[in-house]
């Protein structure tokens, strides 16, 4: 054999070689897919074929302390777009855009750039929620023209009352992009609704439920042809507040029917805390911002008024405040009860006349009659003699000055006016800023929120408790169930004798003074009414009080203010008088307890005015009668 021809055979060889090579390689990739990744490639086929359409999981539903639901769940329509598989052809989506806008009353353009996201994310997208049946089958033929388009069933949010405690509640909508970017990895999608303020936006995690759907086939078109199977949702956590369904309603009505419709009502529960009713009006019905009407959501969307008075708006306290100086002065022992001084209706001190309410003056004023009818003057002379130094001591032992901690966002501290705190400020301190601070006008600014906490510390001796609204929460997915236990934030520690003092004469100021328009037959009711100067326009209307069965701890405590309500007598004492009505149980047309329900008994405060009490505990009864 020749050289040449040698060579002519190891290249032929080696070119076998390749051949049985490469053979060898397809089969063994043939294997690999027929045999081997079988299971793998067909789940894969079985994906491309189908579509799994999300179902909102049920909100967790939001229950008064009796057990009455105040946020719930209803069946509603909701309108999807399905976006095509990658590969397949795009419809005309400013066609399709057109035709769904002219359903559903939308902008055409705005429509079609929620098409174009779906296309983008490559995932189903709501058009329309809650949608009324007549517009269900009008889209329901729309459907059967163009792939994609599906109606579905899911569980809407629904608030049974309306405009009910509509700031403590809050309400849902659509994510912004900032809350999409920090809530797509928790398992929200692009059109998930969320809590945007109060319970729906602090509780979000635990009213969120797990969402369910369903595994629907697919054809080339990318119409839906049936259901495979469906995996239900797990619904969120039920949540159990403190509030008190008639006592909220006394608190919003009472607000609504005020002289401006403007200000707020906090009432506790003096034994632990508990919040009984959280108001602030202007409110708001959250129902509207869960229309399937776009202009109806637009138009709440742009009227609504988020800022919850209650725990974020600030004011003068006015003569409210002339409990915490009568509680400084007497406790330090800077005056007595017996102290006498003479109202002419005003106070010349230096350069400077402070006027009394009274312009005619009171003329002899010792504390029962100046706390009873309010006598600036006697204040006046009194907190000159306590010192602005140990009145801004009690206020700040009473909360004044610090947030309360409720578990709110947006609560505000106000602003504690007094000697160490102008010094923290490098300002001086003078005597006519003591006798501003004796009457709550000047520098000071307190919320809603921390003078019915500074209320309900005066009704049971001292204990200032963080007010809270959670009872318990139930969760449905297996985790156990969580229950709120009181805290306790601090003390206001006062002689036995001033605290009888104070309770007297606040019981005087109900029974024949200033407060008369927040008598209540049958029941033992003490307050302080205020009327704040305002420099912003006319006067805010102040009132707390507190209420008790006869023998009996206090069961209730209630700040209530009017904005620019003017007298704290005649604007806010009724809205106070309606909500210890509603705790307890009592109507104007029968002034007498309904029912009796027991209260657990514990530890509590003692109190001087209700003698032989040694009990009262700070269990939650279901609802004060």
């Amino acid at each position: 054999m020749s050289r040449e021809s040698g060579e002519r055979l190891a290249r032929l060889e080696a070119l076998w070689v390749m051949v049985y090579l490469t053979g060898a390689m397809l089969c063994l990739r043939l294997v690999q897919l027929q045999i081997l990744e079988r299971v793998e490639y067909q789940q894969l086929a079985e994906i491309n074929a189908t579509k799994i359409i999300y179902q909102t999981a049920p909100r967790g539903h939001i229950y008064d302390r009796r057990g009455t639901p105040v946020a719930t769940n209803q069946e509603a329509f909701s309108l999807i777009y399905i976006p095509p598989k990658k590969g397949q052809k795009n419809p005309d989506l400013n066609f399709l855009a057109s035709q769904l806008a002219r359903e559903l009353g939308r902008d055409p353009d705005e429509m079609q750039e929620t098409l174009q996201q779906a296309v983008q994310e490559e995932t189903a997208l709501r058009l329309a929620e809650n949608l009324p049946r007549a517009a269900m089958f009008r889209l329901s033929e729309l459907k059967t023209i163009y792939p994609g388009v599906e109606l579905i069933v899911e569980a809407r949010r629904y608030y049974p009352f309306g405009r009910f405690a509509s700031h403590l509640l809050g309400y849902m909508g659509k994510m912004d992009p900032r809350s999409w970017r920090a809530l797509k990895n928790k398992g929200y999608r692009v059109d998930s609704r969320i809590g945007k303020i109060g319970l729906e936006a602090a509780l979000e995690a635990e009213l969120r439920g797990h969402d369910g759907g369903l595994r629907m086939l697919v054809d080339a078109q990318g119409r839906l042809r049936r259901k495979l199977e469906s995996f239900p949702g797990v619904a969120g956590g039920s949540i159990h507040l403190t509030i008190d369904e008639a006592v909220q309603k006394a608190a919003d009505e009472g607000l609504r029917r005020s002289a401006t419709g403007k200000g707020a009502v906090v009432a506790l529960d003096p034994r632990n805390g508990a919040i009984l009713a959280l108001a602030s009006a202007p409110d708001f019905d959250p129902n509207a911002f869960l229309s399937s009407d776009p202009v109806v959501v637009k138009d709440a969307v742009a009227s609504i008024n988020e800022f919850n008075r209650a725990i974020a708006g600030t004011y003068a306290p006015g003569s409210i405040f002339k409990v915490v100086v009568g509680a400084a002065g007497l406790n330090e022992g800077r005056f007595t009860v017996d102290d006498a001084i003479y109202c002419p209706g005003y106070l010349e001190w230096g350069k400077n006349i402070f006027l009394c309410w009274e312009h005619k003056g009171h003329k002899r004023m010792t504390w029962f009659p100046a706390l009873t009818h309010s006598c600036d003057v006697y204040f006046y002379r009194m907190g000159l003699r306590t010192g602005g130094q140990f009145i801004e001591k009690y206020a700040r032992m009473f909360g004044l000055g610090a947030s309360t901690g409720v578990a709110l966002k947006g609560e505000r501290r106000g602003n504690l006016f007094g000697p160490s705190a102008r010094e923290k400020a490098g300002r001086s301190w003078y005597e006519g800023d003591t006798i501003n601070l004796s009457i709550g006008q000047g520098e000071m600014l307190v919320t809603p929120i921390q003078m019915a906490v500074l209320a309900a510390a005066v009704a049971n001796q001292g204990t200032v408790w963080r007010p809270y609204y959670i009872d318990h929460i139930a969760y449905a997915d297996g985790r156990p169930e969580y229950r709120q236990s009181p805290e306790k934030l601090g003390q206001a520690t006062l002689k036995d004798a001033v605290w009888q003092d104070l309770h007297e004469a606040m019981h005087l100021v109900i029974s024949s003074g200033t407060g008369v328009a927040a008598r209540i037959a049958g029941l033992e009711v003490e307050g302080k009414t205020g009327t704040a100067q305002n420099s912003a326009g006319p006067d805010h209307a102040w009132f707390i009080s507190y209420a008790a069965r006869p023998g009996e701890l206090p069961g209730v405590a209630v700040a209530v203010l009017v904005e620019n309500g003017g007298h704290g007598a005649s604007a806010a004492g009724p809205i106070a008088r309606a909500v210890m009505m509603a705790a307890y149980g009592v109507s104007d047309k029968n002034l007498s307890v309904v029912t009796t329900v027991a209260v657990k008994p514990g530890p509590a405060s003692p109190s001087v005015l209700f003698q032989g009490v040694r009990g009262g505990g700070i269990g939650m009864p279901p609802r004060l009668h």
